[in-house]
């Protein structure tokens, strides 16, 4: 029988709206790089043919698929000539989506990329909502401290200084911070955790914390903490609801990154 030697609840906590500085600094980070972004368009994408190529050709190829080869439309247009037709429309783009750039980073009042500037202003309310609403509950901010992505990272290579991070709504169940990976790792396991982490997340959150997806995102967890997992340490393997797991759960209508970690 396996023996549960670290278990912590790390609750993820949904702010209402994205820190203030977090949203001006990505407003004016964007901004600031507007002419040099506006530059590299032009040299990726400066004719038809690079347009044609890069663009045109990729939107096609990944619109296709979802043709029914058998489908046939009310003009009596095949599947084939209903590709050919939208290629050729999008090939014939080139000339407005220049035209749309061009104007976007022209300069305006003096002001160079104006247009562009004043878009991504006009976008700082949703870039706010969708960064409390999916990332911030993972990463954490200033105000609430370090998120489930950074802490859960700290626990799993053992860092005893993990439990100065943890909030009112986290619970340590078992144990404390645990090691599972070898010593020469910390630095890689700790990133790709935390991505993980943020990435599946942001999903559960986007789907309402519909079960199939979490099952789906926290299979795909587990299965990247297993191949880091040192073997000489005698740690039941890592899987969905398994001794070993790193599972978001919902309790009492509370959404937790559960860590959990099981000895043989």
């Amino acid at each position: 029988m396996s023996t549960i030697v670290s278990q912590v609840r790390l609750v993820v906590l949904s702010p209402e709206e994205a820190v203030e500085t977090a949203v001006t600094k990505w407003a004016e980070q964007l901004k600031s790089v507007a002419e040099v972004l506006n530059e590299k368009r032009k040299r990726r994408i400066k004719n038809a043919e690079a347009y044609q190529k890069l663009i045109a050709e990729e939107s096609h190829e990944g619109w296709t698929p979802f043709i029914n080869p058998g489908y046939r439309s009310k003009s009596g247009l095949d599947s084939a000539e209903i590709k050919g037709g939208h290629l050729a429309n999008v090939k014939r783009a080139f000339k407005l989506y220049n035209r749309k750039l061009n104007r976007a980073f022209e300069k305006v009042d003096g002001v160079p990329a104006k247009r562009f500037k004043d878009a991504v202003d006009d976008a700082k309310g949703d870039f706010s909502r969708g960064v409390a609403e999916r990332t911030l509950p993972m990463t954490g901010d200033r105000q609430e401290g370090l998120g489930p992505a950074a802490i859960a990272g700290y626990w799993l290579v053992g860092d005893k200084r993990t439990e100065q991070h943890l909030r009112g709504g986290d619970q340590v169940l078992a144990g404390g911070p645990y090691r599972i990976i070898r010593d020469d790792m910390d630095p890689a396991f700790k990133a790709a955790l935390a991505g993980r982490i943020i990435q599946a997340g942001a999903n559960i959150i986007k789907m309402e914390r519909d079960l199939a997806t979490r099952t789906r995102q926290n299979g795909l967890t587990n299965l990247l903490v297993q191949g880091f997992v040192n073997p000489a340490l005698g740690l039941e393997p890592f899987g969905t609801g398994g001794p070993s797991h790193v599972d978001f759960i919902i309790d009492n209508d509370e959404l937790y990154l559960e860590i959990q970690v099981s000895r043989v």
